[in-house]
């Protein structure tokens, strides 16, 4: 098992246009912090950035991301894009499009020794629509069509992809039993999202156990429920120890069974990203 964390938290998600070399710089020198600064051992890339803003990030970025890692032998997962994409969407030519952008983050990355590729097989309109059927027959419906989309873009994905080393992440919804079926399908990973399981309320160590044969990958943040009047809500990718998550518990379990895949910290920031590593032992070099 090797410690990571997203880019994120050191570079944060905007970039400007306007200065490409000093947004790579901002990049690399975020991956080189994380590795050398904080002693950890993975770096998540989040290849939305490729996608949205290919002048730059062009190819020779990731030649260069190649290159640090080599000098520096760190263990690299990506993040595959999925903001304005929908794997699973009804509307055909979106669907399309989504695993264009897809089947550009792959290649864009060859250059780089990747471990692990998380993707996320559902889209946010898909979690708008189901969300407002209240009609059982009506939901029953629109899950099947999904179920089938879905399948045939991660059918599609796996001829690009080792099937092993895509990684399905758990999301706030629909809840994962419906992504199961094509997960074991296409013999496909997971990618175990602690703080997303509790939108769903489903215990992390209790999902470990059913599901570790397929984990590949752990998102690790913290999280809560909060009543708001008369409803709830999730606050998530919070510091570890400000939430309700077990995650002492859940490294040891990791420890106990061998775990070999990565455990990314994904957080949005600096402070939350040395608040979480304090509470497990780390501390910056």
């Amino acid at each position: 098992m090797k410690i990571g964390a997203t880019t994120i938290a050191l570079a944060g998600w905007a970039i400007d246009p306007r200065q490409p070399v000093a947004s790579q710089e901002q990049r690399l020198e975020a991956m080189r912090k994380l590795i050398t600064g904080y002693g950890l051992g993975a770096v998540e890339m989040t290849l939305d950035l490729g996608i949205l803003f290919p002048q730059i990030f062009p190819t020779d970025f990731y030649r260069r991301v190649a290159s640090l890692q080599h000098e520096l032998d760190f263990t690299c997962s990506v993040h595959l894009p999925f903001t304005w994409i929908d794997l699973s969407s009804l509307n055909e030519p979106i669907r399309l499009a989504s695993l264009e952008s897809i089947r550009s983050a792959i290649d864009l990355c060859r250059p780089i020794q990747v471990e692990s590729f998380v993707l996320h097989l559902w889209g946010g309109t898909t979690h708008q629509i189901a969300s407002v059927l209240q009609d059982p027959v009506q939901q029953q419906i629109l899950l099947s069509a999904l179920i089938i989309q879905a399948g045939r873009s991660l059918e599609q994905i796996c001829a690009w992809l080792e099937p092993r080393r895509l990684c399905v992440e758990t999301l706030e919804a629909p809840a994962f039993d419906l992504a199961l079926p094509l997960v074991e399908k296409y013999d496909v990973s997971v990618c175990l999202d602690v703080g997303h399981l509790v939108w769903q309320q489903v215990d992390a160590i209790d999902f470990l156990e059913r599901h570790s044969g397929r984990i590949g990958e752990i998102h690790l943040h913290d999280a809560r429920r909060e009543s708001v009047g008369e409803w709830e809500r999730v606050v998530d990718h919070l510091p570890l120890g400000e939430g309700q998550i077990d995650y002492q518990a859940l490294l040891h379990r990791l420890r106990e069974i061998d775990f070999s895949g990565v455990v990314i910290l994904e957080l949005n920031d600096r402070t939350a990203l040395e608040k979480s590593l304090a509470q497990i032992g780390y501390s910056p070099g």
